[in-house]
């Protein structure tokens, strides 16, 4: 497992190397984020590899989201030539735990699917009426209910084979069946950086409904991850439906 120290000093080595670059992207996202490495799935037999996720805050996430492949690229590459550690996965992507929405703007995604717009359309009405913890909470499992109903919807079981077998794709499983839908739908390198923002969006429905799941209680924090669970439900809705309609046409 990487520690702290080294944590800290692979994130040292990155910004020297930015800097001696004169890259003001690569040192402002370095700054302002906190890098957390996963033991890859195989690290028993490469015990130097590792997956990483690296969360920024939102202000300088969002300056230079339209970076996003290429600094991840750059990352990884950086990261495996100059050091030990071998990176196989790397995702740049919002620190959640930074972000507050004062006001939420929603606009509904108008889909093929009637159930999904009436559930989206429940999901905004519910957030304007909420006032404490357990409507917040509710937001959670109303957001996790369209996930699995917009997987039933275009998940095929004999069509959306995983890669890996071990990967679990029977109903109830929504993140790994619309990931797994992502993935068959959109493959081919031409679709790489579209596939990864397809991901990307389903991801982070998922770790905010867990999020929701577990609540502090605390009516502040409450409220901002209730709406980031709509925001990026519907977000999913609308990727989900992007990909959908390539394929029907």
């Amino acid at each position: 497992m990487i520690g702290k120290s080294t944590n800290t000093k692979i994130k040292h080595i990155l910004k020297e190397i930015s800097k001696a670059l004169n890259e003001t992207l690569h040192c402002e996202i370095i700054d302002n984020s906190r890098f957390v490495f996963k033991e890859h799935w195989n690290h028993r037999q490469f015990p130097n590899a590792y997956d990483l996720k690296i969360y920024t805050i939102p202000s300088i996430y969002y300056k230079y989201f339209e970076s996003k492949y290429l600094f991840e690229k750059e990352t990884k590459e950086r990261i495996n030539k100059s050091t030990d550690y071998m990176i196989d996965s790397i995702d740049w992507i919002l620190d959640m735990s930074k972000l507050e929405v004062n006001q939420i703007d929603v606009v509904l995604v108008k889909t093929q699917w009637d159930e999904i717009n009436e559930l989206q359309k429940k999901l905004v009405d519910s957030l304007k009426k909420s006032v404490d913890s357990v409507d917040y909470q509710n937001i959670g499992n109303t957001s996790r209910t369209i996930m699995d109903k917009l997987a039933r919807e275009v998940f095929i079981k004999e069509k959306h084979v995983p890669n890996d077998p071990k990967i679990e794709v029977y109903d109830g499983k929504f993140k790994n069946q619309l990931n797994t839908y992502v993935a068959t739908e959109l493959k081919g390198k031409s679709n790489k950086e579209l596939r990864k923002v397809a991901e990307s969006s389903i991801n982070l429905v998922s770790d905010s409904v867990d999020v929701m799941n577990k609540t502090t209680h605390k009516l502040d924090a409450d409220k901002r991850f209730a709406e980031l669970c709509v925001i990026s439900t519907i977000n999913v809705i609308n990727v989900v439906k992007i990909v959908s309609d390539s394929v029907d046409s």
